[in-house]
């Protein structure tokens, strides 16, 4: 049996080891568990061509995106990770796409029919927590929303915390690399929601 859970951390930004790196990084050092972090700035993750072949098979783009999908399925839990820009990272959202339309064809088996399979979720119950993180700190709640929607409708489960604007945690990264971990109490904010992560994950 293993002693320690196994944590996936998905950096959405499009900046090499740029403070939404770092912040995860120093976060899950703090913790007891493994983990890997993906850094979309590292992968190649092209835009989804509506071809439908993932109705019954992986994704036929020959890029890092089925072998990011293949870690979200082993991880135990998953943490986002992702700057504001003027929304969310591009690349970020693109990865998304990419998810969602999986799930959206196994689902409905393509364009042409409905509710062929609409129990259908690409993952079941596999707990989640996201920070987002900005130069001044402020993200808007409506941020928040739209992108845990779209991960919820994939069949992840959301980990709250416990203050506003709940759904996750916006974390003041200022504007040059590694400024992030000056944040100490960012730091320790998401530290304790990746803990209520890995707590949860023991007794559900």
């Amino acid at each position: 049996m293993r002693s320690k859970l196994n944590l996936l951390a998905i950096v959405g930004s499009q900046r090499r080891n740029g403070n939404s790196y770092s912040l995860a990084k120093a976060v899950l050092d703090s913790v007891n568990a493994e983990y890997e972090i993906v850094q979309l700035a590292d992968s190649e993750v092209a835009f989804c061509n509506l071809c439908e072949k993932c109705i019954s098979d992986d994704c036929v783009l020959e890029d890092d995106f089925n072998e990011i999908l293949e870690k979200m399925e082993h991880a135990d839990g998953i943490v986002f990770v992702v700057p504001k820009y003027l929304f969310v990272a591009s690349k970020f959202l693109c990865f998304l796409e990419r998810l969602n339309t999986i799930d959206h064809m196994r689902k409905h088996a393509g364009y042409e029919r409905t509710f062929q399979n609409p129990d259908y979720k690409l993952f079941t119950e596999k707990p989640f927590c996201m920070f987002v993180t900005s130069g001044t700190g402020k993200v808007e709640k409506q941020t928040l929303e739209i992108v845990v929607d779209y991960i919820e409708g994939l069949g992840l489960r959301l980990i709250r915390y416990d203050k506003p604007p709940f759904l996750g945690i916006s974390v003041k990264a200022g504007d040059r690399k590694g400024e992030v971990l000056g944040n100490k109490q960012g730091i320790e904010e998401c530290r304790r929601l990746v803990q209520k992560l890995l707590k949860d994950k023991h007794n559900y």
